[in-house]
């Protein structure tokens, strides 16, 4: 019975961490690059984020997406600050994070293929 509701709490945990990201990803990158800024520049980010992510640095990672806030004149969010103490909800939002940016990475290349636009950087490959 304790392991069904300990698996029942982290699954809980998980979606919050999963509600959590999607709420402050897809509004945080419209609110930076919804402005006609190149898909290159969105790759810039994600790759750094992605790196740090992948050397287990996701205190850095956590910084950078808090610059990302302030660079964007945005508050950074309670819900954000209180997954901060605990390491594996950090991990766990970064890679959401992650996913939710590779996401609109992949909506934009689409958008300017429509248009006419020229891709990201690797739109020449």
């Amino acid at each position: 019975m304790e392991r069904e509701e300990a698996c029942s709490a982290s699954h809980a945990a998980h979606s919050s961490i999963l509600a959590i990201a999607g709420a402050y990803t897809g509004p945080l990158l419209e609110h930076l690059y919804g402005k006609g800024q190149k898909t290159c520049d969105m790759e810039d980010i994600y790759e750094a984020l992605n790196a740090l992510y992948e050397t287990n640095r996701v205190e850095e990672a956590m910084g950078l997406i808090r610059g990302l806030f302030a660079i964007g004149e945005m508050d950074y969010p309670y819900p954000l600050e209180a997954l901060e103490r605990f390491r594996s909800a950090r991990e766990a939002f970064v890679s959401e994070f992650l996913a939710g940016f590779q996401r609109k990475i992949t909506e934009r290349r689409k958008r300017e293929k429509c248009t006419g636009k020229e891709g990201g950087r690797y739109a020449a490959e």
